[in-house]
């Protein structure tokens, strides 16, 4: 829904109102009114010759005091509908924001249908261990509801100094009134790995997103349902806003999100598996 923006009209309208109120609600309005008036019917009360007529003026008296308050009825029944627009315009607006987060809210119940929270989230192999530089292999993965397993959905490469390495992970849990009777949701999604010589605030960002979706939600059409690509794609994007915002956080259904980090020793070839539980938090296998 496109949203109706008076906000452009408003001043000058505004403006106006307040004229027609000096004018025709004050007495040195009326005064103006009634001069201004008075000129152009004399101006055109003049005969052929250039005389003042008394029938002319009486004709031009009848015909522009009939023009002028016709018009000016006219005028009035205007700002008067265009101030009751700029009146509802806020009643308007909220409408506009209540239909939209309906609209959202229900995507997100949709999307929310086809995020498993009990998944494979990465792979995670050490391919290097030189000067005390790690090199991890990392597996993507997201759960396709269609096809009903977990699916790859890219690779990157990792480096980072030090001994151990800790995965970061983003944990995001969502409102129950959202989800289905008896059922809760975690959504983990990784985030960053730092380690015993790399802190956080330092740390290597694996969120690895395409198009504004991390890769471990990513999904194409052929394996989603109730929701197309486009609307799944919007609620992700608004999901990772959602991180950075509390307030839009909580309008979204996001109750909470915190971080959570698994630690890992790495052997080299050695593969390392990490699950989302569904029902907070990550394991690794």
């Amino acid at each position: 829904m496109n949203n109706i923006d008076l906000s452009k009209i408003t001043k000058p309208v505004e403006s106006l109102i307040g004229i027609f109120k000096f004018l025709f609600f004050t007495l040195w309005g009326w005064i103006i009114v009634i001069f201004i008036l008075f000129i152009v019917i004399i101006a055109n009360s003049k005969n052929e010759k250039g005389y003042f007529s008394f029938l002319k003026f009486s004709s031009s008296l009848f015909e522009k005091g009939f023009f002028f308050f016709s018009n000016l009825f006219q005028f009035f029944a205007g700002l008067i509908i265009v101030w009751i627009l700029i009146s509802i315009q806020p009643l308007l607006k909220d409408i506009q924001e209540m239909v939209s987060l309906y609209k959202d809210i229900r995507n997100l119940e949709m999307a929310l249908k086809n995020l498993k929270s009990e998944r494979k989230l990465l792979e995670i192999i050490p391919v290097s261990f030189e000067d005390n530089e790690m090199v991890f292999k990392i597996k993507y993965f997201a759960y396709s509801p269609l096809k009903g397993e977990d699916i790859e959905t890219g690779a990157r490469e990792c480096k980072i100094y030090g001994r151990k390495a800790y995965f970061d992970f983003i944990v995001l849990n969502f409102d129950y009134a959202l989800i289905e009777s008896g059922k809760s949701i975690n959504i983990a999604i990784p985030y960053l790995v730092f380690s015993d010589t790399i802190p956080f605030e330092n740390g290597v960002n694996i969120l690895y997103e395409m198009e504004g979706i991390p890769l471990s939600l990513k999904l194409d059409e052929g394996d989603l349902f109730l929701l197309n690509e486009v609307d799944y794609k919007s609620v992700i994007k608004k999901i990772m806003l959602a991180v950075k915002d509390k307030s839009f956080a909580r309008k979204t259904g996001i109750r909470t999100y915190y971080s959570e980090a698994i630690g890992i020793s790495p052997v080299l070839k050695k593969k390392y598996t990490i699950y989302s539980t569904g029902t907070g938090g990550i394991l690794l296998k």
